[in-house]
């Protein structure tokens, strides 16, 4: 369950918040939910900015996405509205240890995605867990059941 804390805290304030990625090529981006339906132009050369702390808390890929719930991503969730979007489905990634751009069709991307992402992501991920688990070890920690 600590891996899902960490990971929550990750899509909550993903560091950096913000990703710059340069086309290559000329492309053209999906308009997405209430986008244009003709998508967007992207010339070779264009630098793109993608907001991952916007991405991360979108009501249209996250239900209630400003609360903490570390217990997302284990549950299938789509939204039907979103066309071309496959959701969040944790059987895309089986065996992985903690949840990944995979699972949620590059809805959640706290490390990048594709030939980019950060080379240390699982070293980071366990190690905040470790860190995590033994700072917990120093406390006495319970469920608040009034709330």
């Amino acid at each position: 369950y600590i891996r899902l804390i960490v990971v929550e805290a990750l899509r909550l304030y993903p560091q950096p918040p913000l990703l710059i990625r340069r086309s290559l090529k000329s492309d053209v981006l999906p308009g997405g939910h209430k986008g244009d339906k003709d998508g967007y132009a992207i010339p070779a050369g264009t630098d793109v900015f993608i907001s991952v702390y916007n991405l991360h808390r979108s009501p249209y890929f996250w239900d209630r996405p400003h609360d903490f719930e570390p217990e997302r991503f284990l549950v299938q969730n789509k939204n039907e509205e979103i066309e071309g979007w496959g959701g969040l489905d944790p059987s895309r990634s089986p065996g992985a240890l903690y949840p990944n751009e995979v699972i949620s069709d590059f809805a959640f991307l706290p490390f990048g995605g594709g030939p980019r992402k950060c080379v240390g992501d699982q070293f980071a991920l366990m190690e905040s867990t470790v860190a995590l688990t033994l700072l917990l070890q120093n406390f006495d920690v319970e469920l608040n059941r009034w709330n």
